[in-house]
């Protein structure tokens, strides 16, 4: 699963998201057992040099090439959740559709109680059972690059609809783990060391939802990423701002997203002597037509992506499309 298709899950993902704040105001959630599943399948053209494209590479101080990948997730974005009989407790297990740390889709168990007046407390662990993949040494010239599976583990704390508010706040703290780690296996060791991307993750964000109208919803985030990872030019600071929107027709769902992250790095990159500043927009739609077929909860999605990374080193920069389509089903 290459990093570069990780958004799609998180953009699709809004649209239960936000539907589930819109439960939110409502007060308390249905009894019972209820869960979604996601089967999607897609196409990525990208020219990202540092976590897809070419399998060998003979520069690293050029921009990468094109090149277009398919995709198909059997199951993706999808969870089973129990909700006590009083309607304010609930477990869940699955990809939960808020991100975590770097936003990359993981199975989580979690636990959420609804207090009136006070708003959604949640506490879940992410077991990073859900890898995604990337190069073990992404500056390995004239030889093929090997792929690696990258886990994320961590803890979330959740506080959504703070005081009647529509505020929410999230709080999380997770290791980052690569399989196999050897980037800049052709240089020296103290290279090697600060190239090294294991490391702690700490991520903080607050957002508000607003109802515009019985119908319509605005979405509006800001989050503080810190990644200190073992290799000094590696660690970065990120800060993010999304907008998101999603307007429900009566047998359809439409969402638009729009994300900025300013990403500065502590240390000098030892490969290109500078330190590394990144600046990261995009754009994601979503359709989805409900009781498809005349099926109860049966949904019929279609997505669209674009995505640049303005880097002021060459190496770090990528420009991504993305278009998919996919069935869901949700009881």
């Amino acid at each position: 699963m290459r990093i570069i298709k990780i958004g799609l899950l998180g953009s699709m993902g809004l649209l239960s998201s936000m539907a589930q704040s819109e439960e939110v105001l409502k007060g308390k959630w249905q009894p019972g057992f209820s869960g979604n599943a996601t089967f999607l399948v897609g196409a990525v053209e990208s020219n990202s040099q540092e976590n897809s494209g070419n399998d060998t590479i003979y520069s690293i101080n050029e921009k990468g090439k094109k090149k277009t990948d398919t995709f198909f997730f059997p199951i993706a974005a999808s969870n089973l959740s129990y909700t006590f009989s009083n309607g304010n407790q609930r477990i869940l297990l699955g990809t939960n559709n808020a991100d975590i740390a770097l936003g990359r889709p993981h199975v989580e168990v979690g636990y959420k109680q609804y207090i009136d007046d006070i708003g959604i407390l949640g506490v879940s662990y992410i077991p990073g059972v859900v890898p995604a993949t990337t190069w073990e040494d992404p500056f390995l010239v004239g030889e093929k690059r090997q792929e690696t599976d990258q886990k994320i583990h961590g803890f979330r704390f959740q506080y959504n609809d703070i005081l009647d508010t529509h505020f929410g706040l999230e709080v999380s703290i997770g290791q980052k783990e690569l399989d196999t780690e050897t980037s800049g296996s052709q240089y020296s060791p103290e290279i090697q060391e600060q190239l090294n991307r294991n490391g702690d993750i700490y991520y903080t964000e607050l957002s508000h939802l607003d109802p515009l109208s019985e119908s319509l919803f605005l979405r509006s985030s800001a989050s503080y990423l810190r990644q200190n990872l073992d290799g000094d030019a590696m660690s970065s600071d990120t800060y993010t701002a999304q907008l998101a929107f999603l307007k429900q027709f009566k047998r359809s769902t439409f969402t638009l997203s729009v994300k900025y992250k300013y990403s500065n790095f502590d240390g000098i990159h030892p490969l290109f002597l500078s330190s590394r500043e990144d600046n990261f927009i995009g754009l994601f739609s979503t359709y989805v037509y409900k009781n498809a077929f005349g099926v109860k909860g049966m949904g019929l999605a279609l997505g669209a992506g674009y995505s640049y990374n303005a880097s002021n080193l060459d190496f770090y920069i990528d420009e991504s499309v993305l278009l998919s389509t996919g069935v869901s089903y949700s009881f």
